[in-house]
């Protein structure tokens, strides 16, 4: 059983930071947790199974495939009368590239501010959802609005930032690199773009869910899955809130990468577990597709897999 403590941390938290569905957040982690190499097979059968702990219907699971597939998120592959489904090339690279995110995020090397990206822009009123397009894709490379028309963050994403102004079509940006200066005193500090006492808030309380979760290794396999699927989503958004702020310009004892080593034990703790309720799965199925599973170990290195 999830304690009070768990249940809380998990619902309460997935509510302020992920976005989407719970069923589809669930199902495309599941992916990318278990079914991430290339070219790896996830038979239909299995998904609908593991679904099933989530709460998903049968048909639910199945309706969620077809459209993920439509989507061109998944790959639908006919082997007889059987099906299975692989991430698409361009959701795996996306979904390796946060794989690594993630275990990047949080480096304390990474202590001094840098060069900082800004984009400086004017969308029309009368173009409003592409304005809300543009906040919403820069938000997801790390900035935030320093004011209202210009954006900062400390990543070196120009290239980034310059494609999403150009597939959106937006005629009147500027985006630039450099130091900013007038740190301190009257012109505030570039981190006045984040909610700071928000973050670290949010900080706090991971860690304090995560402290009833680190030492259940040995949880009830289908738990486990669980607890390990909610707790990569929930993780995934703190780069998103937090990308990387140095932290010369942040208040001492900045919780980041507390809650990142938490993470990675939780997340590595949880794996043998929720790899037997998978693999579990699996040999019941489709018995010939045991090598297509493996599970990402974050603590000893990226690319680390139990399979």
């Amino acid at each position: 059983m999830v304690s009070p403590v768990q249940d809380w941390f998990l619902e309460d938290m997935r509510a302020r930071l992920t976005e989407g569905t719970r069923a589809r957040q669930m199902l495309i982690t599941l992916m990318a947790d278990y079914w991430l190499a290339e070219g790896a097979l996830a038979p239909s059968g299995v998904l609908v199974d593991l679904m099933g702990d989530f709460g998903v219907s049968v048909s639910g699971s199945r309706t969620l495939l077809s459209r993920l597939t439509k989507e061109g998120r998944l790959v639908a592959v006919k082997e007889g009368r059987r099906t299975f489904y692989r991430l698409s090339g361009q959701t795996r690279v996306r979904l390796a590239g946060g794989l690594r995110r993630i275990a990047d995020f949080g480096d304390p090397h990474r202590g001094a501010a840098g060069r900082w990206t800004c984009i400086a822009f004017s969308v029309p009123e009368q173009q409003r959802a592409v304005r809300q397009q543009l906040r919403k894709g820069l938000s997801w490379l790390g900035f935030a609005p320093l004011y209202d028309g210009l954006w900062i963050t400390p990543r070196p994403v120009a290239r980034d930032a310059e494609s999403l102004v150009v597939s959106l079509g937006v005629g009147h940006a500027s985006v630039f690199e450099g130091s900013i200066d007038g740190i301190g005193g009257c012109h505030g500090k570039p981190t006045d773009a984040w909610d700071i006492e928000g973050i670290a808030e949010l900080y706090g309380e991971f860690l304090t869910g995560t402290s009833g979760i680190e030492g259940m290794g040995g949880a009830d396999p289908a738990e486990a899955l669980v607890l390990r699927t909610e707790l990569v989503n929930v993780w995934r958004s703190f780069p998103r809130i937090d990308p990387d702020l140095p932290l010369d310009l942040l208040p001492p004892n900045w919780l980041r990468t507390q809650a990142q080593a938490s993470f990675v034990r939780t997340y590595d703790a949880l794996a043998p577990a929720a790899m037997r309720r998978v693999r579990g799965a699996v040999d019941r199925i489709a018995p010939d597709y045991g090598q297509h599973v493996a599970a990402h170990i974050l603590g000893t290195r990226i690319g680390a897999m139990l399979s």
